[in-house]
């Protein structure tokens, strides 16, 4: 995973490059950051980055459920 890092050096990936990495649809992703549970980095329509400790974090708390 190609994995950049915001202006606070943050790791930032985007929602295929994530769903990839931990083993959810991209859809997942963007369906939790609709709902407010993660946020988003966007720089464009077609630019949109997520914070990779936010992901997983979200995606290990969800399966313990």
């Amino acid at each position: 995973m190609d994995m950049l890092l915001d202006a606070k050096g943050r790791k930032i990936a985007t929602a295929d490059e994530l769903a990839e990495a931990i083993g959810v649809d991209a859809s997942n992703i963007r369906n939790w950051a609709r709902l407010g549970e993660l946020k988003q980095l966007v720089e464009s329509p077609r630019r949109v980055f997520y914070y990779v400790d936010e992901v997983t974090a979200l995606k290990i708390g969800r399966a313990h459920v």
